[in-house]
């Protein structure tokens, strides 16, 4: 079904019926998720009452699954300011997260820079700068979110263990770049907007969750994955967002082509 979506007054058209999903699947009881700090696999075990599993390969009338899994580490999820700071909103009472202007972009991090950064970072550091997204065209006047592939653009991201091989970042400058073009949404393919090991200060989401001392309504959605054959280009996102009276929660974000 074809869509028109009034924006900025601009008309664009998507079809609903080619919707990009861009999450990573949750497995349970499986090793091959990808693994942030936490080494731990989601689980999945079944409800029991009166001597019934409620389980269908037990015998039962239909499933009921129980869950344990760390939402920040083991799969993608999207994060209000209340992930950094007490006085932010739930995730679940973020509005306004569907046909969301974005626009997809494909960066090579770098391997050094002289941009800003709260915490110290080694050679073997991979960075995205301002630079890199200053040398990219975006287009300010329509993107709410922005979307970030890393290259190499490997299917391992959907398994990879990040405490063994840790993950590009961006510098303090690119995320004030990126809030200054207006942007309220930042999407990304790596476990944090951060470095893996900043001494616990989280600046990049210090500095994207707040203004003029103020927690803000943005989001930043980590570990996704896009596909090689979305091109970079316009989109509208639609988050997926679970409505959890948490900082974060499970997401399945899907983008739709501007055509």
């Amino acid at each position: 079904m074809n869509i028109q979506i009034k924006h900025n007054s601009n008309q664009y058209e998507i079809n609903s019926n080619e919707g990009i999903a861009i999450s990573i699947p949750v497995k349970f009881n499986d090793s091959q998720n990808p693994k942030f700090y936490d080494t731990s696999n989601p689980e999945k075990k079944y409800y029991s009452s009166d001597g019934i599993e409620y389980s269908l390969s037990k015998g039962a009338g239909c499933n009921v699954p129980l869950i344990n899994m760390n939402i920040h580490c083991s799969g993608t999820h999207t994060e209000s300011a209340n992930h950094v700071l007490s006085g932010g909103r739930f995730i679940g009472e973020i509005q306004n997260t569907n046909f969301i202007s974005s626009q997809l972009i494909s960066v090579q991090p770098e391997s050094s820079t002289d941009e800003d950064y709260h915490a110290a970072y080694s050679d073997n550091d991979k960075i995205i700068t301002k630079n890199i997204l200053s040398n990219i065209e975006l287009d300010k006047d329509f993107m709410d979110a922005i979307i970030i592939r890393t290259l190499p653009n490997n299917q391992s991201k959907k398994t990879m263990n990040y405490n063994n091989e840790h993950h590009p970042f961006l510098t303090n400058d690119a995320v004030r770049y990126i809030k200054e073009m207006g942007i309220k949404h930042i999407l990304i393919d790596t476990p944090s907007i951060d470095r893996y090991d900043d001494d616990g200060k989280l600046g990049n989401h210090h500095i994207f969750f707040m203004d003029q001392n103020t927690p803000n309504d943005n989001t930043v959605t980590e570990l996704i994955f896009v596909p090689d054959s979305c091109e970079d280009g316009k989109y509208f996102l639609s988050l997926g967002i679970a409505n959890f009276n948490l900082d974060a929660a499970p997401s399945s974000p899907v983008i739709y082509r501007v055509k």
